[in-house]
């Protein structure tokens, strides 16, 4: 019977995320105790952990970094943690949790991002889609993962729908 849902579902007319996006895995310091600053002081920036985000939003930030890429032990390119819009997630999770980002924030390795390209389609309606609950069940039922990959997202179907439709949902 679940199959038969997830099925039908993918039978919509639908796009992906695979080879449509670019994506980030959050900083690995590789001595968080040394950069992590708990308050915020002059020339530190936000930095946001998995549990700082939360569905559409992040929330408060766990720490406050000093950004110099090159002390660090794995950073992505610094264009996509700058990117003009992109969507965290929480990267250790059973659950799908999305956060919209259009503020340039950095995260931590516990927190990825990824910067759709698919033209024409909003960020924030796939954002809504990964945060709703049809979209936790088909990721549940398909992958059964404590990890939200790159794999599973860029398979998990992004219907064609019309303008008026995404300017509802957005």
């Amino acid at each position: 019977f679940d199959t038969d849902i997830i099925d039908n579902i993918y039978t919509v007319r639908h796009t992906t995320l695979f080879g449509k996006a670019d994506w980030a895995l959050g900083i690995v310091t590789g001595n968080n105790n040394a950069y992590i600053m708990n308050q915020q002081q002059e020339g530190l920036e936000e930095i946001y952990k998995g549990k700082d985000v939360k569905k559409f939003v992040l929330g408060k930030p766990s720490g406050y970094i000093s950004f110099t890429p090159e002390k660090f032990q794995q950073v992505a390119p610094v264009e996509k943690y700058r990117a003009k819009e992109k969507l965290i997630y929480k990267f250790i999770s059973k659950n799908l949790i999305f956060a919209y980002d259009n503020k340039q924030k950095l995260t931590l390795n516990s927190a990825n991002s990824v910067i759709p390209k698919i033209p024409n389609y909003p960020i924030k309606v796939i954002g809504a889609l990964f945060n709703s609950s049809l979209y936790q069940f088909i990721f549940q039922k398909k992958f059964s993962s404590i990890k939200i990959l790159r794999s599973h997202l860029e398979q998990m179907p992004l219907p064609l729908w019309s303008e008026k439709i995404f300017n509802n949902i957005i």
